[in-house]
């Protein structure tokens, strides 16, 4: 994992570049002087760097006149060979460069783990490290012509989409207004209990696997994959979610049930109801689940505040959140897919005499509203009106869908409606009662 000998040519033959600051430019996408093993050559290369941004020629003179030692600069000056090995030979010192930061990293994370550290936090250092491995060599850097033509593709894409640029919600009213959820987004959802907001997962997930055949993935840290299924069943079927729970079910009511299985089995969705995870954890299963899927369609998480992190004990509850949101968001990046996350919101909200909901609101928010491309909240005015207590006769509820953070649109409410009985959110069914307002 160690070539001094390579590292020294390498030197040498920089020194005999015509072309000195071309050179570098092309050695710099292929390697980081950090690369070096030998400190005496990493030294060298960083004078080198500096001799030739000044404008001035690099030689051996110029090269000890910078403070490096004149024998050590002879000898790399003798070593050199040709300038048009050092691009190859850049890319070689990077490659054992790698080898040997991971070697070192196994050996920390083995000493640590017996030295008794958290697991946790030994998984959360080594992700750190393996996520902040950039290849250096993967050039990011394109020219217009390059970017001009997918992105010509991706808006004759949204024409034959209907105006939808991204993953539809199964929401026609909200997939007007936020344009579906892009790749690479982040968007949160937020509400008090009883609002509603697991059903419009549920719901939000299902018809986008229904309608894009896309992998949807369910990670559900507060209700079991049994629970969640019943909802899906009873939106299904047209059968109350309160039989369900009972099984007081009759021979037809089975059928219809079985019938609902059937189509529901043929859906791309996974689940995932590890009571406790980490960041990383999820990280580990959005990953693993596209390496096997090839691409996801979206990724739900319900909810942003039973996420650990592995470093509570060294860190308050909104710095956690604020990484949370972070990796939530360089991970929809990393995947090319939406991720949908819930949120609680404050217990303020019921100390105010309009109780809908704002971005202050957000429960340890820490940089979530910057973090996210979309913020959400779900409210339920009958809810307050009934002062918490649930209706028998009012299967209906009227749900606000207050859209208080969108970086690619507007900012508005839209009209729900939640079938309390089937556990189902559709768009209001009045659309011009029940659009968006501003």
């Amino acid at each position: 994992m160690n070539n001094e000998e390579l590292e020294l040519s390498f030197l040498g033959d920089l020194m005999l570049s015509n072309d000195i600051q071309g050179l570098l430019a092309d050695v710099a996408s292929q390697m980081k002087a950090d690369d070096f093993n030998n400190q005496e050559a990493k030294q060298t290369f960083s004078v080198i760097n500096e001799i030739a941004n000044n404008g001035d020629e690099v030689n051996p003179i110029s090269i000890s006149q910078a403070g490096v030692d004149i024998s050590f600069v002879s000898s790399v000056a003798q070593r050199g060979l040709s300038a048009n090995n050092a691009i190859q030979k850049a890319k070689m010192i990077h490659s054992l460069a790698k080898k040997r930061n991971l070697y070192l990293k196994a050996q920390q994370v083995m000493q640590n783990l017996a030295s008794g550290d958290d697991v946790e936090a030994v998984k959360s250092d080594l992700s750190t490290f393996l996520n902040g491995d950039v290849d250096v060599s993967s050039n990011t850097t394109k020219k217009i012509d390059e970017v001009l033509n997918p992105t010509l593709d991706s808006i004759l894409s949204v024409k034959e989409n209907g105006g939808i640029a991204g993953i539809t919600t199964g929401f026609k009213t909200i997939d007007k207004y936020i344009g579906g959820l892009l790749k690479g987004s982040l968007t949160i959802i937020g509400a008090r209990p009883a609002m509603g907001k697991t059903a419009f997962a549920l719901n939000m997930a299902e018809e986008s696997a229904k309608r894009t055949n896309k992998p949807v993935l369910i990670i559900s840290l507060e209700m079991n994959n049994e629970m969640l299924v019943k909802r899906m069943f009873a939106k299904e079927s047209s059968i109350s979610s309160e039989k369900i729970r009972d099984g007081n079910l009759d021979e037809t009511e089975i059928g219809r049930l079985t019938f609902a299985s059937e189509k529901m089995s043929e859906l791309p969705i996974w689940f995932d109801d590890t009571p406790i995870q980490s960041f990383d954890d999820i990280r580990s299963r959005v990953l693993r689940l596209q390496r096997q899927q090839g691409e996801l369609g979206m990724v739900v998480i319900d909810y942003l505040g039973l996420i650990e992190t592995g470093n509570e004990r060294n860190s308050n509850r909104v710095n956690e959140v604020s990484k949370i949101s972070r990796g939530l968001k360089v991970l929809s990046k990393e995947v090319d897919a939406p991720i949908v996350a819930l949120a609680q919101l404050n217990r303020g909200v019921e100390q105010r005499t309009d109780k809908r909901p704002l971005l202050s609101d957000l429960r340890d928010s820490g940089s979530i509203e910057q973090d996210a491309d979309n913020v959400a909240f779900l409210y339920r005015d009958d809810y307050y009106r009934n002062e918490g207590e649930e209706q028998p006769d009012d299967e209906i509820s009227t749900v606000e869908f207050i859209i208080a953070k969108n970086r690619n649109g507007k900012r508005g409410t839209i009209q729900l409606a939640f079938n309390k009985k089937y556990s189902m959110m559709t768009d209001w069914v009045n659309e011009s009662q029940g659009g968006a307002t501003w």
